[in-house]
Order: structure tokens, then sequence, then C-alpha cells
């Protein structure tokens, strides 16, 4: 059974806590979780799990006593309840904040002006990723080849040469290449425009991956939606948490056999009602 400090998501974390226990003792049941967290009706723990009902405040107390989760395990696990069942943007925003405080999130390396560069070239990146998962054995044609779309050998090679300088890359005792840090952060002020270059490149990349790339082996859609300002700002920290989501599985994925790119994206396509201005109007 995984920590829970690798969940965001607290259904399915008490979904998996059920599975486990099934499978160490057949006895274990819905009825017998119920019980043992002094709830009456014996379907509440699956009505939950399939998000039929919330979790109140002292249900979540009697959930975690239940679990058998200690003192900072039952703080984060209330985290996670009011999490996903506030409504609030404000209140949202907070319980994120301490989520993210207590998880144990991957290490992230902060950009030094000379690492500027990184983001400068959007296949730094893929090649970051794709020299840790082939051994290519210094083959910078075949390493260039493998990038999509393709780079020129010299690309290739000063790419896996920046790399090792600013020791975001090393090889280890079998000669493959491993990531020093397993992610990368960009300080604000320092790689703002890098970071900006960087995304624009790679929503070019999507718009040809459109047509380039079988419908078999990517996944592009979207959705054209009328929201208001404060909703934004719920969808704003759904979006970050989601990310996150994202990160825990590609960070537990132990077969990777190619780099993708994930692109989110929400902006206006319009002005709001509030700003419209009338013929005549002030």
């Amino acid at each position: 059974m995984r920590s829970i400090f690798e969940y965001m998501d607290y259904r399915k974390y008490l979904a998996d806590y059920y599975a486990f226990k099934k499978s160490a003792n057949r006895n274990f049941s819905y009825r017998v979780f119920n019980a043992k967290a002094g709830i009456s009706s014996p379907v509440f723990f699956k009505l939950v799990i399939d998000g039929k009902r919330n979790l109140g405040t002292s249900s979540i107390d009697k959930f975690a006593a239940a679990l058998n989760l200690n003192k900072k395990e039952t703080i984060y696990f209330k985290k996670l309840v009011l999490f996903d069942q506030s409504d609030n943007p404000e209140e949202k925003q907070e319980h994120y904040a301490v989520i993210r405080s207590m998880r144990n999130m991957v290490s992230e390396k902060a950009l030094t002006n000379a690492q500027y560069e990184y983001f400068s070239n959007w296949y730094n990146v893929v090649i970051r990723e794709l020299v840790t998962l082939y051994d290519f054995q210094d083959d910078y044609q075949l390493l260039a080849d493998a990038v999509w779309p393709s780079i020129t050998p010299s690309e290739a090679k000063a790419s896996v040469e920046l790399l090792l300088k600013l020791n975001l890359l090393k090889k280890n005792d079998n000669g493959m290449y491993e990531q020093v840090d397993t992610a990368i952060a960009a300080d604000s002020d320092i790689g703002l425009i890098a970071i900006r270059h960087f995304n624009q490149s790679m929503l070019l990349k999507a718009t040809k991956a459109i047509y380039g790339i079988d419908r078999k082996e990517r996944h592009i859609s979207g959705l054209t939606i009328g929201i208001s300002k404060s909703l934004y700002s719920v969808l704003d920290v759904e979006i970050t948490a989601f990310k996150e989501r994202i990160v825990s599985l590609v960070n537990r994925d132990e077969n990777s056999s190619a780099v993708y790119q994930l692109n989110i994206q929400l902006f206006p396509v319009s002005a709001h009602t509030d700003e419209i201005k009338t013929e005549g109007g002030v």
C-alpha cells in the first residue's frame, strides 16, 4: 500500500486501501470498515469511494481513526477531503498549499543564470529525458533521429554536453546517463523569458502533431466554456493539482519507453460581460 502522501485524490486512496485490505484478508468488507469507523450505514464507505457521498467533519475523524492514520497523516487526509469537496476558491487554494507542503515532492533544482540555456532550446528538455530511457552510446546521429521533430547530430551533442555542464545529467557506473535531479524549477525572474519561449515552441510542436503523429499515439482535445472569474480560480488550482498527480504517476512508471509533451492551456477568448461596453456606453 502506497503512502497517503503520494495521493492527491482521497477517494482513490480509499479505493486502494480497500483493495489492499481485501487482498490481505478476504473477510474484510465495506461493512467491516464502517463498523470500525462507528458508522451505522453498511454502504457508506462504498458510496464515498464512488463519489456518491461526501465526508463531513465528524466522518473525516472517524475515517482517519479507522484507517489507523497517525497525526500527520490525519492532517493530510483532512486536507485532501476538504480540497476535494470545497467550492470556495480561497479555501481550495489554502487546502492545496498545505497539501503541497506536506507531500514528499520530487526534487526541484532552481535555475541559475548559466542554466538559462536549458529552456532556450526545446530539445534540451527532451534529450534530458530520452538519454535515460535508451543507451545511445554517444551515437549523436541516432539520438538526433530519435527526437521528434528530428534535430542535427551537432545539436544533439551540444545538448548532452550542456546538460552535463549544468549537472542535470551524469553517467552512472554502467555508462548510462541518469538525471541528477528529477524535476527542474526555473526562477521566476531568471527563467521567465526562456520558459515562455519553451512553452511557445512546444505549442508549435502540438500543432504539427495534429497531422504528423497518428491519433493512436497522441491526445489533442479542448473545451470552449463559459465561466466566472471565481471559477477560473478554482480551475487554476485544479489544473495545478492535476499536474502534481501526473508527476506522481510518471515517477512510478518503471517502463518508460518514449518522451511525451503534456501541454495545458486555459485562457480567455472573449471579454468578461462586465467589461463589454455597448455603443454610447462609458
